[in-house]
């Protein structure tokens, strides 16, 4: 695909979780052909997994769709993509 999206949505909070983010793959013709769905908990080492795991997926390609109680600017990484 020529281009990545990312969502972003807000939800209730749930205890230790800081966010559920489910990752989409397509294959050249636009057909998914993977989707992964992970949970971060509420820490500062799932907080560097979640701007890691996200920016790597945007750059190979995969679509990302993010879920937390958080808003979306505590995440650095996350926001500057949300707003490009």
């Amino acid at each position: 695909m020529d281009f990545t999206t990312i969502t972003y949505y807000s939800v209730s909070k749930v205890a230790e979780t800081l966010a559920v983010v489910r990752y989409t793959a397509y294959s050249p013709d636009g057909s998914p052909i993977a989707v992964c769905e992970d949970h971060y908990g509420d820490t500062p080492e799932e907080f560097c997994r979640i701007e890691n795991d996200v920016e790597t997926a945007l750059v190979g390609g995969i679509d990302v769709s993010v879920m937390s109680h958080y808003e979306s600017e505590i995440f650095p990484v996350i926001s500057d993509y949300l707003n490009l």
